[in-house]
């Protein structure tokens, strides 16, 4: 697991995306990684860096709490992260289309459609880093565009 100075580092003064297995981690408490997602949470507040984050992204964090009934819980997450400082929630778009396929360092045809639509907002947003630990994300990115809160991780094509 990576730790917070190479979080701190990789994300200080960037623009990143967070996948959604990233915020499910501080939503529902999810250990090992808790910690990090908290702290990257943090960081963004503080504006230390930006986020990015997909309509996508806030529908399956909210499945968990639907799931178990919980439906004022959903919609609390929902106004969290809608609502988060120094974020941004990016919707799907023809320009967030436009860029499925486009980008040629990604290997678009490891990924789900969700995800190449979460990487395609990302992209549009311009973003500098997405950070997941998605495995289709990091079967479709290169190293240099992807950190992985689990150091085992072998990104890219």
């Amino acid at each position: 697991m990576i730790d917070i100075r190479t979080l701190t580092t990789s994300v200080r003064g960037k623009r990143v995306l967070i996948d959604s297995n990233i915020i499910i981690y501080l939503t529902e408490e999810i250990e090992p990684y808790h910690r990090l997602s908290r702290a990257l949470f943090s960081m963004i507040e503080e504006g230390a860096g930006n986020a990015v984050i997909s309509i996508l992204s806030v529908s399956e964090v909210m499945q968990g709490p639907f799931r178990a009934a919980k439906n004022d819980t959903a919609m609390a997450v929902k106004n969290y992260l809608l609502n988060f400082p120094n974020s941004h929630c990016q919707e799907i778009t023809r320009g967030v289309l436009d860029q499925v396929g486009k980008d040629k360092r990604v290997n678009w045809k490891a990924l789900r459609s969700v995800d190449s639509l979460i990487i395609a907002s990302g992209l549009y947003a311009q973003v500098d880093l997405f950070i997941s630990n998605d495995r289709h994300f990091i079967n479709s990115l290169p190293s240099d565009m992807l950190l992985c809160f689990s150091k085992n991780a072998t990104p890219g094509p």
